[in-house]
């Protein structure tokens, strides 16, 4: 559509990044290992989780490869989207 919105053409890809990867983290230890419906991460496997792919990230990729850039507001942007997960969908089911 050639919408031009610079933060979000700059930032809402780390914002998502977290929530979409943690929820597929969270379905396949549900699904495929079997686990209940409820499991959920615990406060210290979130952050650590996020800490671990947001070095990754912003350390690692622009290291590798001149395509990434380093960004410190996209440090902020991974942490909104995991307190986003851990708060809003990372709850434990009803057994049903």
């Amino acid at each position: 559509m050639g919408w031009k919105i610079p933060w979000a053409d700059n930032h809402l890809d780390c914002l998502l990044c977290m929530p979409v990867f943690l929820t597929l983290l969270l379905a396949e230890r549900r699904w495929i290992f079997q686990k209940t419906s409820l499991y959920s991460f615990s406060a210290f496997e979130t952050s650590l989780i996020v800490i671990v792919l947001s070095l990754i990230y912003e350390e690692g990729f622009p290291r590798w490869s001149t395509a990434f850039t380093k960004d410190y507001w996209d440090y902020l942007c991974y942490g909104i989207g995991a307190l986003f997960f851990y708060f809003f969908i990372n709850k434990q089911k009803a057994p049903s």
